[in-house]
Formats: C-alpha cells, structure tokens, sequence
C-alpha cells in the first residue's frame, strides 16, 4: 500500500512548534485561545467553525496570528 498523507487542518505539528517553541507551551496556548473562543471572542483567521475552538485556536497558532510568550517570572 501507498503511503498516503493523513488531512491536516492545521498543519504539521513541527510547524506549530517552530512557532512556540515547546509542546506544552503549545498546548496551553490553544488552551487559553480555545477558552477564549468558545467565551465568544472573535477568530483572528476567516471561515473559522465556532464549533471547533481547538482546531481554530491551532489554526490561529499555524497563521502566526498569536504572540504568544513564555511568561518566567510564573511558578519560581
């Protein structure tokens, strides 16, 4: 059989954390951005589906539409 390429709607996942830098950093953006969607902001991408506020919170991730920082001064 063919290896066939699975859909993404988001991207590769070495994409996404070229642009974070770590997993867990990763996630917990698309965490709190998620939480913020379904809170009703507005999606920083067009044709977002408000049903799916992780997969638009990636999809914001992949668009560079986010800063987000590694806050240091948390947790010492």
């Amino acid at each position: 059989m063919k290896d066939v390429p699975s859909p993404r709607s988001f991207g590769d996942i070495d994409h996404l954390l070229q642009r974070v830098g770590n997993k867990y950093l990763l996630v917990n953006a698309a965490r709190v951005r998620a939480q913020q969607l379904v809170n009703h902001d507005e999606p920083a991408i067009e044709g977002a589906n408000p049903e799916k506020a992780v997969t638009t919170a990636f999809q914001e991730i992949a668009a560079g539409k986010l800063s987000i920082q590694l806050d240091d001064t948390r947790g010492r």
